[in-house]
């Protein structure tokens, strides 16, 4: 079980002077009187203020930010709104969309060439990762926002880093690597005047002594660490040193303080929407109640804990859950319950790879170092051996052209399987009878997509990266044209993402798809600003229920559309419009742009897909243009509200 706090950059390279804790009010009366970029600065920091007390409001003032950042064209303070919006929907566990919103800021930082903004993304996009449970990803991010850190003498950062690069070795057991990071942390934090991130670095070395059984030790600094956090009005990381406290009070059998802090633990990540958290602590707490015998207790937590773990995509909590319902059942004489749960944790326990994971993190960690000396003999030899540097140079070259050659290969075989894939998936939905196969057959499918295709993709990605990084690129060309590849399988990758979501899911509700298809306007507003993108649905229609293959085919349809009207159609604005009307579903897709004769062309795959689609939903597909006049889609079908 992991007891660490993550470190999260808010406010990176800010160029003005900040008062500790200025409190929410004194910072919305500061907006009245201020110039646009004073205010601007101002929205940044009650974005973090309200992040403590109030997500919904802190998304809000992350949107007036990105706006008149937008207005004013400032690129660094775009990046930050960006990195603002995607901690509010890293602390609601929605981790796609931090992802997405983090990979936006990273984009902007990287055309401004804004080093040190560029290492705070990559810290944080490593903390997604790390929550995902996909370490070796977040230890290859967090080790580039170190060497970042560590160029510029960044002593805090490098703190901060240390911090979470402990936090992955914890995870992986070596309590040890973890203990060494964790101190050094702490060291380095105590250079600075950052009171917070020696309130976390304490923290967290109360609880990585736990793993050693030094309880005393532990909660010394568990106190140090709850104290800061009051101090400092920090309410929401309260809850990580009264964890700590719960657990050692735990371990030491005084079963009533545990309880106490477990309750409180539990009750604070549940004001804050932190469902990773409720999930793990309420394992931890169910743990706990069986040691006292009170199994009625100790289930009705682990069936919340799976649930919060579902919310969370947190599979391996999900297990543990699992594996506490089974003994306490047992425990109960329950035994029909009891082996329904030892079959799910044992399907569970199987598919989680943690040796392999673990083989990787120690090789990236030795290639991090490798790459330092390696860096430095570089240089040597380019004072003494131009000939021989330009060479090895050309040489590179040969290799890269080599390399991409085989990438784009490799990339098209992958789409070809993707979508042959994707293919199987709908027939052997079509042809399971029962909801207890259905469920079987989609983990089998999805795990199948994320661990092959997935892995490959993200092969594919890596090895793009670490050729940008491992070799100064002259040429601007073949620059881009590697940029262009890892954007690609990015791309790809969001969209099997998309498909296992789906899969994963017995029922999606418009509310579901709501995020997602903003999110997809969002993309395309990138490509094509001068389009006006309108998304309307009717409140009705959010509680209507669909199959997970239903709602896939309808996101695939408007992607489609949506797609098409960018492409051909020349129009300012497109329209998306959700509404019921009478006992049916209707969506209509929009544009105003040139319009064509329906019955003058030729359908392709795309118009005959949409149609396929949504005729194997029992529905109705309904294309109208006239040149001049624009193109409208009318998709309807029935479904129970």
């Amino acid at each position: 079980m992991r007891r660490s706090l993550f470190y999260i950059l808010f406010f990176a390279n800010i160029a003005f002077s900040q008062k500790a804790n200025p409190t929410i009010d004194s910072l919305k009366n500061a907006l009245k009187t201020e110039t646009k970029l004073e205010k601007l600065k101002t929205l940044i920091k009650l974005s973090d203020e309200y992040s403590s007390v109030d997500l919904e409001q802190s998304r809000k003032v992350s949107y007036q930010a990105l706006r008149l950042s937008r207005v004013l064209n400032n690129a660094t303070y775009i990046a930050m709104s960006f990195n603002c919006i995607a901690n509010v929907h890293q602390y609601k566990s929605e981790l796609d969309s931090a992802l997405y919103f983090h990979k936006k800021a990273l984009c902007v930082r990287n055309s401004i060439k804004d080093s040190l903004g560029i290492a705070d993304t990559y810290n944080n996009i490593g903390i997604v990762y790390d929550t995902k449970g996909q370490f070796d990803t977040a230890l290859k991010y967090y080790f580039r926002a170190l060497y970042f850190y560590e160029k510029k003498n960044d002593i805090a950062k490098q703190a901060m880093t240390n911090t979470n690069i402990g936090i992955i070795y914890r995870a992986e057991k070596e309590y040890d690597k973890a203990l060494f990071y964790y101190r050094k942390a702490l060291s380095l934090y105590l250079k600075t005047s950052d009171k917070i991130g020696q309130t976390i670095a304490a923290g967290n070395l109360g609880g990585i002594l736990i793993n050693f059984k030094r309880y005393h030790e532990s909660l010394k600094y568990s106190f140090i660490a709850r104290q800061g956090y009051q101090q400092l009005g920090y309410k929401r990381y309260l809850a990580y040193p009264l964890s700590n406290i719960a657990i050692v009070y735990d371990s030491l059998h005084r079963y009533g303080l545990a309880e106490k802090n477990y309750e409180k633990v539990i009750q604070l990540h549940q004001q804050f929407q932190n469902a990773f958290e409720v999930a793990e602590n309420a394992n931890a707490f169910a743990q706990c109640l069986i040691k006292q015998k009170k199994y009625k207790e100790s289930i009705n937590l682990s069936l919340k804990a799976v649930e919060y773990a579902k919310k969370s995509d947190a599979y391996l909590l999900e297990v543990y859950a699992y594996k506490n319902l089974q003994k306490a059942y047992t425990y109960s004489n329950n035994f029909e319950k009891a082996n329904h749960y030892a079959g799910l944790y044992i399907v569970g326990k199987d598919s989680l790879f943690e040796s392999e994971k673990t083989k990787t993190i120690f090789d990236l960690e030795t290639k991090y170092q490798t790459a330092k000396k390696e860096q430095l003999l570089i240089q040597k030899e380019a004072e003494t051996n131009q000939k021989n540097i330009l060479l090895i140079g050309l040489s590179v070259l040969t290799v890269l052209v080599g390399l991409i050659g085989f990438l784009i290969y490799r990339q098209q075989k992958l789409r070809n399987i993707q979508q042959e894939q994707e293919f199987e998936l709908k027939n052997a939905i079509s042809e399971i009878e029962t909801q207890n196969k259905l469920q079987q057959q989609r983990l089998d499918i999805s795990r199948d997509l994320h661990d092959n295709i997935g892995a490959q993709l993200t092969f594919i990605i890596s090895s793009v990266d670490n050729i940008r990084y491992a070799f100064e690129i002259t040429n601007k060309k073949l620059d881009d044209k590697l940029s262009n590849i890892s954007s690609f399988a990015r791309a790809t990758i969001i969209e099997l993402r998309d498909t296992i979501w789906a899969m994963n899911n017995s029922e999606i509700t418009f509310e579901d798809l709501n995020i997602r298809i903003h999110n997809f306007i969002e993309k395309a507003k990138e490509f094509k600003e001068q389009i006006n993108f309108l998304f309307i649905a009717s409140k009705e229609i959010m509680s209507v229920k669909l199959t997970s293959v239903e709602g896939m085919n309808l996101y695939r349809i408007i992607q489609e559309a949506v797609n098409n009207s960018i492409k051909y159609s020349d129009a300012n604005e497109i329209s998306i419009d959700v509404n019921q009307v009478e006992n049916q579903i209707q969506i209509t897709i929009k544009d105003n742009g040139q319009g064509f004769d329906p019955e003058n062309i030729e359908r392709g795959n795309g118009l005959q897909n949409m149609q396929d689609r949504i005729e194997a939903m029992q529905g109705k597909f309904n294309l109208m243009s006239e040149s001049g006049k624009g193109t409208k889609i009318v998709l309807s079908f029935s479904k129970n509200t």
